[in-house]
Order: structure tokens, then C-alpha cells, then sequence
């Protein structure tokens, strides 16, 4: 019987944590695993959920074969809840629930089928979900990201992958502002101002609120609670050089003037041999290379995101 199960009663919801990137190759699940790792090493029960339906290898990062039953099995009503297909893992702590073998066509889950999911997943007896998402911005991917409590985007120091991440940042922004339009005058309010974009120079999603505040006090404070909810996170991945451990402040301020948001950076890794080493043996980077300087990075990016929430202690 697993350690862990979905629970009837109203338990203490987990922290979830989840893991983007504007474009694939960018590292994501070897930093989901090896942050799920760093918990569970700290005495946090973890689960970390492969959502990557459509090439999920979080299982092979973390050192593990195919489980035998996958989110597939969920998401088709083989199964009844998620703690049936939750895998114990090598490390004491931490659990998976895989994605590993579902089919083409779960790549993109109905609506019902993803909330159906979230309702789930935040029921899951553990202290933190890691979710490791796919490439791209469909709305599945950034409702997944939204949903978490610390969203994090994982950034190449390359112009395409910082180009994503803005692409990324800015659709989930405005998924984020577009649940605010529900509330009653925000859309018409919204609608008021577009039409009058060119001669109020409206030219950032900032600079939209700050009008829609200007025309009703409420629609703008409505959009404006959505834009102070929103605060991703951005780790810097394979750093090479010097100056690219500059790149995530550099996105920071720049979120802030042209967003009117707070995207913190919380920490650079550098491009360390280990890493290709351990995928290449199909283990963990910190199981394998405890003292690598990439598992020393996970560890203190860990401790920053743990910080949020008042988590820090060892």
C-alpha cells in the first residue's frame, strides 16, 4: 500500500510548484527532479508529477524504469484517483506519478479532463507537487503553471530561449488578467480603453490597467489584485560565461517596467559535465554527484523558493 493516498477529508492542500520553459531542451525536468530531490532530502514529502504528457522522461532523470501505471491511465478512467498511480522512487520522500506512456492524444486534455486533474492534485497527501510542464504556451500548460503557488521559468542564457520566456511570461499575464474580465464591469471596462488604445498610448499591459483604473476604479483594482498574484520565478540554466549570471536580473527589471510585475530571479546554474553524465547512466544529478556544483545550485535555489512561504530551515 503507498505511502501516500488521496485523501476524503480536507486535509492541508500541498504546495505545488511548477516547472516551465518557453521552448523544450531547456532543462526542465532534470531541474524538476533534482528540486523534488532536494526537498525530499530536506524531509518534505514530495510528488513530482510528470505533465509533460506529450514527452514525459521525468521518470529517467530521477533514475527510475517505466512505472507501470501513468497519468495516461488518470486521464482515460482507468483509474479513479491519483494515488493509485502514485510510484515510490529511489529516494526516500519522494514519489512520481509518470507520464511517461500516455498516448499522443493526451497531450492536450479536455477542459474537464484538466480540471478534473487539479482537483486531484490538490488533494494529494504530501507536503509539495512538483509539476514539470511541457514546451509552449497552450492553455493547459500555463492554467498548470498559474494554478502553483511558485511558478518557475527555466531560461538558456540564448536569445531564443530568453525571447520564449517573454513570450511565456507575457501569455500567462494575461491567462491571469483574462480570470479577472469574469468579474462583473472589468471586461466592458477593458473593452472601453482598447478602443481607445492608440490615442492613450496604451503599449504594455501595464500601462492597460493603469487606464482601466482611470475609467473604472474597480475593474483596474480587479486587474491589478491578478497582476500582484502573478510572480514567477526565473532560474538561469547552463550558465557559460560571466556575464550571462546578469540575464536574470536583466529580465526582472524588464518584466517590471513593461509588466508592472514582480518576476524574482532565484539563481543560476552552471553548465556542469555531471549533469550529461548522470542522464547518460539514467540516475540522479545529486544521487550521482552529491557535491557537484550543480547539485549545490538546486540546493540553494531551493532554500530561496522554500523562503517564500516561510520554509527555510533545514
Amino acid at each position: 500500500m503507498s505511502a501516500l493516498k488521496e485523501s476524503d477529508s480536507k486535509p492541508k492542500s500541498p504546495v505545488i510548484w511548477a516547472v516551465g520553459g518557453g521552448k523544450g531542451g531547456v532543462g526542465k525536468s532534470v531541474i524538476t527532479s533534482n528540486l523534488a530531490i532536494s526537498l525530499a532530502q530536506r524531509g518534505k514529502r514530495c510528488i513530482a508529477i510528470d505533465a509533460d504528457l506529450g514527452g514525459a522522461n521525468l521518470h529517467t532523470v530521477i533514475g527510475m524504469p517505466n512505472p507501470k501505471y501513468t497519468l495516461s491511465a488518470f486521464l482515460r478512467r482507468e483509474v479513479d484517483n491519483l494515488h493509485e498511480i502514485i510510484a515510490p522512487t529511489p529516494i526516500p520522500n519522494l514519489w512520481l506519478i509518470s507520464g511517461a506512456r500516455a498516448l499522443m492524444e493526451m497531450a492536450n486534455p479536455k477542459y474537464t479532463q484538466k480540471e478534473k486533474l487539479l482537483r486531484h492534485i490538490s488533494k494529494l497527501d504530501a507536503d509539495y507537487v512538483i509539476l514539470d510542464l511541457g514546451s509552449g504556451t497552450s492553455f493547459n500548460i500555463l492554467d498548470f503553471f498559474l494554478v502553483a503557488q511558485e511558478g518557475i521559468l527555466v531560461v538558456l542564457p540564448e536569445p531564443t530561449s530568453v525571447e520564449n520566456a517573454y513570450h511565456f511570461i507575457k501569455a500567462a499575464f494575461y491567462r491571469k488578467l483574462k480570470r479577472a474580465t469574469n468579474r462583473t464591469g472589468v471586461s466592458e471596462a477593458i473593452d472601453r480603453v482598447m478602443v481607445e488604445k492608440i490615442s492613450r498610448g496604451i503599449q504594455s499591459p501595464r500601462a492597460l490597467i493603469e487606464n482601466v483604473y482611470s475609467v473604472n476604479r474597480e475593474a483596474g483594482e480587479a486587474l491589478q489584485v491578478a497582476a500582484d498574484n502573478f510572480r514567477p520565478n526565473i532560474i538561469i540554466n547552463m550558465v557559460r560565461r560571466w556575464d550571462d549570471k546578469d540575464l536574470g536580473q536583466d529580465i526582472s527589471v524588464a518584466c517590471k517596467d513593461y509588466f508592472g510585475i514582480t518576476v524574482e530571479f532565484v539563481g543560476e546554474i552552471e553548465d556542469d559535465d555531471h549533469v550529461k553524465k548522470a542522464i547518460r547512466m539514467r540516475k540522479s544529478v545529486m544521487g550521482m554527484f552529491p557535491a557537484s556544483p550543480f547539485t549545490k545550485s538546486i540546493h540553494k535555489i531551493s532554500r530561496k523558493l522554500l523562503s517564500h512561504d516561510g520554509d527555510s530551515h533545514e
